[in-house]
Protein backbone atom coordinates (compact mmCIF):
# COMPACT_ATOMS: atom_id res chain seq x y z
CA UNK A 1 0.00 0.00 0.00
CA UNK A 2 1.60 3.37 -0.92
CA UNK A 3 1.70 6.06 2.03
CA UNK A 4 -1.10 9.07 1.81
CA UNK A 5 -1.62 9.90 5.39
CA UNK A 6 2.09 9.27 6.43
CA UNK A 7 5.27 10.18 5.69
CA UNK A 8 8.03 7.84 6.96
CA UNK A 9 12.01 8.68 6.93
CA UNK A 10 14.62 6.23 8.15
CA UNK A 11 18.18 8.08 9.54
CA UNK A 12 21.00 7.10 11.54
CA UNK A 13 18.93 4.35 12.92
CA UNK A 14 15.69 6.29 13.72
CA UNK A 15 12.35 5.77 11.63
CA UNK A 16 10.46 9.09 12.34
CA UNK A 17 6.21 8.86 11.22
CA UNK A 18 4.77 12.11 10.96
CA UNK A 19 0.76 11.96 10.29
CA UNK A 20 0.26 14.13 7.31
CA UNK A 21 -3.46 15.26 7.84
CA UNK A 22 -2.53 18.92 8.40
CA UNK A 23 -6.20 20.12 7.20
CA UNK A 24 -7.83 17.92 9.32
CA UNK A 25 -5.93 18.39 12.73
CA UNK A 26 -4.35 14.98 11.82
CA UNK A 27 -7.37 13.31 12.51
CA UNK A 28 -6.74 9.27 12.64
CA UNK A 29 -9.60 7.73 10.00
CA UNK A 30 -9.09 4.16 8.81
CA UNK A 31 -6.51 4.89 6.54
CA UNK A 32 -3.90 6.81 9.00
CA UNK A 33 -3.69 3.95 11.56
CA UNK A 34 -3.46 1.28 8.66
CA UNK A 35 -0.75 3.07 7.42
CA UNK A 36 0.76 3.97 10.91
CA UNK A 37 0.38 0.09 11.78
CA UNK A 38 2.51 -0.53 8.24
CA UNK A 39 5.28 1.43 9.30
CA UNK A 40 5.50 0.22 12.92
CA UNK A 41 6.17 -3.19 11.61
CA UNK A 42 8.61 -2.06 9.43
CA UNK A 43 10.35 -0.51 12.36
CA UNK A 44 9.72 -3.98 14.27
CA UNK A 45 11.15 -6.47 12.19
CA UNK A 46 14.24 -4.17 10.38
CA UNK A 47 17.29 -4.54 12.60
CA UNK A 48 18.49 -0.97 11.82
CA UNK A 49 15.54 0.97 13.01
CA UNK A 50 16.38 1.21 16.69
CA UNK A 51 14.29 4.10 17.59
CA UNK A 52 11.02 5.10 16.49
CA UNK A 53 9.34 8.84 16.71
CA UNK A 54 5.76 9.84 16.02
CA UNK A 55 4.71 13.32 15.21
CA UNK A 56 2.03 15.65 13.73
CA UNK A 57 2.55 17.95 10.62
CA UNK A 58 1.09 21.57 10.98
CA UNK A 59 -0.28 22.50 14.02
CA UNK A 60 -1.75 18.89 15.49
CA UNK A 61 -0.15 15.94 17.06
CA UNK A 62 -3.57 14.54 15.94
CA UNK A 63 -7.46 15.45 17.25
CA UNK A 64 -8.08 12.03 17.88
CA UNK A 65 -10.60 9.18 15.35
CA UNK A 66 -12.22 10.88 12.57
CA UNK A 67 -15.71 10.58 13.41
CA UNK A 68 -16.79 12.30 10.33
CA UNK A 69 -15.75 9.24 8.30
CA UNK A 70 -18.09 7.52 10.97
CA UNK A 71 -21.01 9.83 11.16
CA UNK A 72 -20.87 10.15 7.28
CA UNK A 73 -20.69 6.66 6.22
CA UNK A 74 -17.94 7.31 3.74
CA UNK A 75 -15.12 5.30 5.42
CA UNK A 76 -13.37 4.34 2.29
CA UNK A 77 -13.57 0.48 2.71
CA UNK A 78 -16.79 0.87 4.26
CA UNK A 79 -16.45 -0.90 7.53
CA UNK A 80 -16.63 2.13 9.92
CA UNK A 81 -16.08 2.74 13.25
CA UNK A 82 -16.52 -1.38 14.99
CA UNK A 83 -13.28 -2.13 12.28
CA UNK A 84 -11.58 1.58 13.07
CA UNK A 85 -11.54 -0.01 16.60
CA UNK A 86 -10.17 -3.49 16.13
CA UNK A 87 -7.45 -1.74 14.03
CA UNK A 88 -6.51 0.80 16.23
CA UNK A 89 -6.60 -1.33 19.01
CA UNK A 90 -4.11 -3.71 17.07
CA UNK A 91 -1.72 -0.57 16.39
CA UNK A 92 -1.50 0.10 19.91
CA UNK A 93 -0.75 -2.62 21.15
CA UNK A 94 1.90 -3.26 18.57
CA UNK A 95 3.22 0.62 19.52
CA UNK A 96 3.05 -0.82 23.15
CA UNK A 97 4.96 -3.59 23.05
CA UNK A 98 7.12 -2.39 20.15
CA UNK A 99 10.58 -3.50 21.39
CA UNK A 100 12.40 -0.38 20.24
CA UNK A 101 11.94 2.74 22.10
CA UNK A 102 9.17 4.90 20.88
CA UNK A 103 9.13 8.77 21.23
CA UNK A 104 6.16 11.01 20.57
CA UNK A 105 6.69 14.62 19.91
CA UNK A 106 3.90 16.77 20.49
CA UNK A 107 3.70 19.52 18.52
CA UNK A 108 0.14 20.56 19.07
CA UNK A 109 -3.55 19.44 20.12
CA UNK A 110 -3.49 16.14 20.80
CA UNK A 111 -7.02 14.64 22.07
CA UNK A 112 -8.60 11.95 22.38
CA UNK A 113 -7.42 8.66 20.23
CA UNK A 114 -4.88 11.47 19.57
CA UNK A 115 -3.91 12.04 23.28
CA UNK A 116 -3.78 8.30 23.69
CA UNK A 117 -0.95 7.55 20.45
CA UNK A 118 0.79 10.13 22.86
CA UNK A 119 0.18 8.68 26.07
CA UNK A 120 1.26 4.65 24.53
CA UNK A 121 4.49 6.36 23.28
CA UNK A 122 7.63 5.88 25.82
CA UNK A 123 8.68 8.94 25.88
CA UNK A 124 7.05 12.17 25.39
CA UNK A 125 8.64 15.73 24.59
CA UNK A 126 6.08 18.30 23.92
CA UNK A 127 6.10 21.74 22.45
CA UNK A 128 5.02 25.19 24.06
CA UNK A 129 2.48 24.80 21.59
CA UNK A 130 0.62 21.07 22.64
CA UNK A 131 -2.79 20.67 24.21
CA UNK A 132 -3.96 17.15 25.89
CA UNK A 133 -7.18 15.66 26.19
CA UNK A 134 -9.21 12.72 27.17
CA UNK A 135 -12.00 14.52 25.29
CA UNK A 136 -14.29 11.38 24.59
CA UNK A 137 -17.07 12.24 27.72
CA UNK A 138 -17.26 15.64 25.06
CA UNK A 139 -18.86 13.01 22.47
CA UNK A 140 -20.85 11.02 24.91
CA UNK A 141 -18.14 8.06 24.85
CA UNK A 142 -15.74 6.86 26.76
CA UNK A 143 -11.58 6.00 26.13
CA UNK A 144 -11.32 3.71 23.42
CA UNK A 145 -7.81 3.50 22.57
CA UNK A 146 -5.93 2.90 25.56
CA UNK A 147 -6.33 5.79 27.67
CA UNK A 148 -8.26 4.94 30.87
CA UNK A 149 -5.28 1.90 30.83
CA UNK A 150 -2.16 4.59 30.38
CA UNK A 151 -2.97 7.71 31.60
CA UNK A 152 -3.66 6.82 35.47
CA UNK A 153 -0.16 5.02 35.02
CA UNK A 154 1.37 7.87 33.89
CA UNK A 155 -0.25 10.90 36.23
CA UNK A 156 -1.75 8.39 38.85
CA UNK A 157 -5.74 7.79 39.23
CA UNK A 158 -6.93 11.19 40.73
CA UNK A 159 -5.63 13.56 37.97
CA UNK A 160 -6.35 10.67 35.23
CA UNK A 161 -10.02 10.92 36.67
CA UNK A 162 -10.14 14.45 36.33
CA UNK A 163 -9.04 14.36 32.72
CA UNK A 164 -11.63 11.33 31.55
CA UNK A 165 -14.54 12.34 33.60
CA UNK A 166 -14.75 16.15 32.29
CA UNK A 167 -12.66 16.04 28.83
CA UNK A 168 -11.17 19.11 30.19
CA UNK A 169 -7.99 20.15 27.91
CA UNK A 170 -4.54 20.96 29.77
CA UNK A 171 -1.72 22.44 27.98
CA UNK A 172 1.66 21.61 27.55
CA UNK A 173 2.74 24.21 31.28
CA UNK A 174 0.75 22.00 33.29
CA UNK A 175 0.86 18.73 31.25
CA UNK A 176 5.03 18.84 32.13
CA UNK A 177 4.07 19.32 35.82
CA UNK A 178 1.70 16.72 36.38
CA UNK A 179 4.59 14.24 34.94
CA UNK A 180 3.03 13.48 31.70
CA UNK A 181 6.39 14.99 29.98
CA UNK A 182 9.98 14.23 29.42
CA UNK A 183 10.79 17.52 28.22
CA UNK A 184 9.05 20.75 27.77
CA UNK A 185 10.42 22.91 24.43
CA UNK A 186 10.00 25.96 22.50
CA UNK A 187 8.63 25.06 19.26
CA UNK A 188 11.75 25.55 17.01
CA UNK A 189 13.36 23.21 19.76
CA UNK A 190 10.81 20.43 18.78
CA UNK A 191 12.08 18.17 16.32
CA UNK A 192 15.55 19.01 17.07
CA UNK A 193 15.34 17.69 20.88
CA UNK A 194 13.73 14.75 19.84
CA UNK A 195 16.01 14.13 17.40
CA UNK A 196 18.93 14.46 19.67
CA UNK A 197 17.59 11.96 21.96
CA UNK A 198 16.33 9.74 19.50
CA UNK A 199 19.67 9.35 17.80
CA UNK A 200 21.39 8.85 21.83
CA UNK A 201 18.50 5.77 22.38
CA UNK A 202 19.14 4.46 18.41
CA UNK A 203 23.11 4.29 20.05
CA UNK A 204 22.23 1.86 22.85
CA UNK A 205 22.24 -1.45 23.06
CA UNK A 206 18.27 -1.95 21.54
CA UNK A 207 17.88 -5.73 23.13
CA UNK A 208 18.71 -4.60 26.54
CA UNK A 209 16.24 -1.67 26.07
CA UNK A 210 13.04 -3.49 24.56
CA UNK A 211 13.30 -5.42 27.49
CA UNK A 212 13.40 -3.34 29.70
CA UNK A 213 10.66 -1.87 28.41
CA UNK A 214 8.76 -5.29 28.57
CA UNK A 215 9.65 -5.91 31.91
CA UNK A 216 8.49 -2.64 33.28
CA UNK A 217 5.29 -3.70 31.58
CA UNK A 218 4.83 -6.56 33.26
CA UNK A 219 5.71 -6.25 36.66
CA UNK A 220 4.04 -3.34 37.13
CA UNK A 221 1.63 -6.47 37.72
CA UNK A 222 3.53 -8.58 39.26
CA UNK A 223 4.75 -9.28 43.24
CA UNK A 224 8.24 -8.51 43.96
CA UNK A 225 9.99 -11.99 43.69
CA UNK A 226 7.63 -12.42 40.55
CA UNK A 227 9.13 -9.40 39.01
CA UNK A 228 12.94 -10.25 39.83
CA UNK A 229 12.51 -13.71 38.00
CA UNK A 230 11.20 -11.85 35.04
CA UNK A 231 14.18 -9.52 35.19
CA UNK A 232 16.48 -12.96 35.65
CA UNK A 233 15.21 -14.07 32.35
CA UNK A 234 15.81 -10.41 30.64
CA UNK A 235 19.50 -11.02 32.07
CA UNK A 236 20.15 -13.85 30.81
CA UNK A 237 18.54 -13.13 27.17
CA UNK A 238 21.11 -9.05 27.22
CA UNK A 239 23.73 -11.64 29.06
CA UNK A 240 24.24 -13.43 25.46
CA UNK A 241 24.60 -9.98 23.62
CA UNK A 242 27.25 -8.54 21.26
CA UNK A 243 26.26 -5.18 22.73
CA UNK A 244 26.64 -6.72 26.46
CA UNK A 245 30.28 -7.80 25.86
CA UNK A 246 30.80 -4.75 23.90
CA UNK A 247 29.80 -3.22 27.02
CA UNK A 248 32.03 -4.82 29.32
CA UNK A 249 35.02 -4.48 26.68
CA UNK A 250 34.46 -0.97 27.09
CA UNK A 251 34.60 -0.62 31.02
CA UNK A 252 38.10 -2.39 30.90
CA UNK A 253 39.24 -0.18 28.27
CA UNK A 254 37.91 3.19 29.91
CA UNK A 255 35.99 4.20 26.64
CA UNK A 256 32.49 4.49 25.23
CA UNK A 257 30.99 1.74 24.22
CA UNK A 258 29.86 1.51 20.60
CA UNK A 259 26.63 -0.91 20.57
CA UNK A 260 25.48 -2.18 17.34
CA UNK A 261 21.83 -3.35 18.46
CA UNK A 262 22.23 -7.06 19.13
Amino acid sequence: MELTRIRWEENEGVGVATINRPERLNALDLRTIIELDMVMERAQNIQQIRCVVVTGNGRAFSAGADVKEWSSGNSEQDEGADDWTRRAHAFMSRLYHLPKPVIAAVNGVAVGAGCDLALVADLRIASTNARFGEAYINVGFSPDAGGSFLLPRLIGPTRAAEMIFTGRIIDAQEANQIGLLNQLVEPEELLPATMELARKLAGGPTVAIGLAKENMHRNAFLGFEEALAVEHRAGSICGATADHREGLRAVVEKRKPIFQGH
